[in-house]
């Protein structure tokens, strides 16, 4: 299967793609500008309709509840509403880390991770904000923190590791938040598996950086189908309807019509303004 494209931008890394069906937008970031876009689709064309740019980095943006936008900026966390309001900082100033990818949870809580910007291995963590505004650590010992994604039933939440190649699974219960152990379901060696969307039959589609592909995988890891795309750096992929449209690095943004749908995703449910919540 051959991705089309999608729009005539390139982008210098365009990644966490999200569709927003309240809203009727495509959401994704560029992450080395600053820039957080929202776009439209029609007659099989992308078109921005609005930017936001932020100091620094984004490694990633989800809608909020009240139609806002929560974002994983450089070093924290921030909304964007009627202003930007950054929240709690996690990274410390001049951290030789970033935000990276992120997605909230069913219930409604954004997680995201962080990445190692030097050769450090195993110092990365993966975060979450809670529904109170407040942030904690749901696991450690990453690299590359990334792509994330929850089965159908919200009970299992899957992890992309992408310097060591893996995909991790762990027990989530949505309504406490907790988290059981993690176990390796996949390890990439032909590539650097990046971003991944989950679809309703419960497989993973994951972004592989470098391969120039999407592929979708069992949550057993077995390799069902591919979706070639004509970039190289393929960074993440989200559901619009039967749609997977796909964000690379370098290049634009492709579709690519897979026959089958996404799991919908899930708007942030806390606190519109984490100026306030910082501020405590």
């Amino acid at each position: 299967m051959i991705a089309d494209s999608l729009s005539t931008e390139t982008y210098a890394l365009a990644e966490g793609p999200l569709w927003d069906p309240v809203g009727e937008r495509l959401l994704w970031v560029d992450i080395p500008t600053g820039r957080i876009l929202e776009g439209e689709l029609r007659d099989g064309q992308l078109r921005v309709v609005r930017t936001h740019t932020l100091p620094g980095t984004v490694g990633a943006v989800a809608p909020a509840a009240d139609g806002s936008l929560v974002v994983a900026a450089q070093y924290g966390f921030a909304t964007i509403g009627s202003r930007t309001a950054n929240g709690p900082r996690v990274l410390p100033e001049g951290a030789v880390s970033r935000f990276n990818d992120g997605r909230c949870d069913p219930a409604g809580r954004f997680l995201a991770g962080s990445l190692a910007k030097d050769e450090r291995r195993g110092q990365e963590r993966l975060y979450r904000l809670e529904l109170d505004g407040t942030v904690s650590v749901l696991a450690d010992g990453l690299t590359i923190s990334n792509g994330l994604g929850w089965s159908p039933d919200g009970r299992t939440l899957y992890h992309v590791d992408s310097i060591p190649g893996v995909v991790w699974a762990q027990p989530y219960d949505v309504e406490s938040g907790r988290v059981g152990p993690r176990a390796v379901i996949l390890e990439v060696s032909d590539g650097v598996p990046d971003g991944m969307a989950v679809d309703v039959e419960g497989n993973l589609w994951i972004a592989v950086w470098g391969a120039g592909e999407v592929r979708r995988y069992t949550p057993g890891g077995r390799l069902l189908d591919t979706v070639k795309v004509a970039s190289p750096k393929t960074s993440s992929a989200a559901f619009v309807g039967s749609a997977l449209v796909i964000t690379t690095a370098g290049g634009g943004l492709f579709a690519a019509d897979v026959g089958v749908t996404g799991l919908p995703a899930t708007p942030y449910q806390g606190p519109a303004d984490l100026e306030q919540v910082a501020a405590r």
